[in-house]
């Protein structure tokens, strides 16, 4: 009876053994070959964090929730901010500055229509000087999106320069800070009025004004989130990298500023002022 026992037990665990063993050859089920090449289906792209880079939505949708993420998430946005393509958050730049700058234009134009009527009805029956404000809003529009990525390079190049000059050498990275500059134009987008006739018809007035005074303070939030999170910059590398940053803005906006003086100077003239 106990050798019965037994002999049925060491049956048991054979068949179980047996169970376990892998095959010793696996072949791909679509060509039947053991060393497979290309049959395994391409890897799929991952979905960034970033809603603009996610292409299952419309293009209007991950504009307007980029540009409310980056504010109203400043640190987490920025400070997680993934690798990727340079290309994607250019696109993003340029239609927060196109919807920025041209709702901010509107309201201008129709002060300026009812400051001095005569004069912008000869700016309008003028197709040199409508081209003059044509090409000035376009200068703006480029202007305002690479001050955008002149910011987040010089934070990536200035937190490197302490290193540089202990190792002696120059090891800058541009890419990831263009990015952090292209997407912080979403700030811009919020801050506009077509931003804030937004804001305000889908929160409501009394929860609409809280992504405009979020953007207003994610500046400061952001650039310290993506230097200490993202690029593991120490104190000294931080001062370094706004200090670049600063100098470099400086001149830009000096420069962006020039060139809206000139355009003023040149319509002036035209009309004989």
């Amino acid at each position: 009876m106990v050798a019965g026992e037994v002999s049925t037990r060491d049956a048991e665990l054979q068949a179980e053994a047996d169970d376990g063993i892998a095959p010793p050859i696996s072949v791909c089920v679509i060509c039947g070959l053991a060393a497979c090449q290309g049959c395994a289906p391409a890897p799929q792209r991952p979905i960034s964090l970033i809603v603009w880079e996610d292409p299952s939505q419309p293009w209007w949708l991950r504009l307007w929730h980029t540009a409310l993420a980056s504010s109203l998430e400043p640190q987490r946005f920025f400070g997680e901010l993934p690798v990727g393509k340079v290309g994607e958050a250019l696109a993003f730049a340029t239609c927060a500055e196109v919807f920025a700058l041209s709702s901010v234009a509107v309201p201008v134009a129709l002060g300026l229509r009812i400051v001095a009527p005569e004069l912008t009805n000869q700016v309008l029956s003028s197709p040199a000087a409508r081209k003059i404000l044509l090409f000035t809003w376009i200068t703006f529009v480029i202007c305002m999106v690479g001050l955008h990525a002149l910011w987040g390079a010089c934070l990536d190049w200035g937190a490197q320069l302490p290193a540089a000059h202990r190792l002696g050498r120059v090891n800058a990275s541009w890419k990831s800070g263009v990015r952090f500059g292209l997407y912080a134009c979403g700030w811009d987008l919020l801050t506009s009025p077509i931003g804030m006739i937004m804001t305000l018809l889908t929160r409501g007035p009394r929860r609409g004004w809280v992504p405009v005074a979020a953007a207003v303070r994610a500046p400061l939030l952001a650039q310290r989130a993506y230097l200490e999170l993202c690029l593991g910059a120490d104190a000294a590398a931080q001062r370094s990298a706004r200090r670049l940053s600063f100098y470099a803005l400086s001149g830009g906006m000096m420069l962006l500023i020039a060139l809206f003086l000139a355009a003023m100077v040149l319509l002036a003239k035209y009309f004989g002022y």
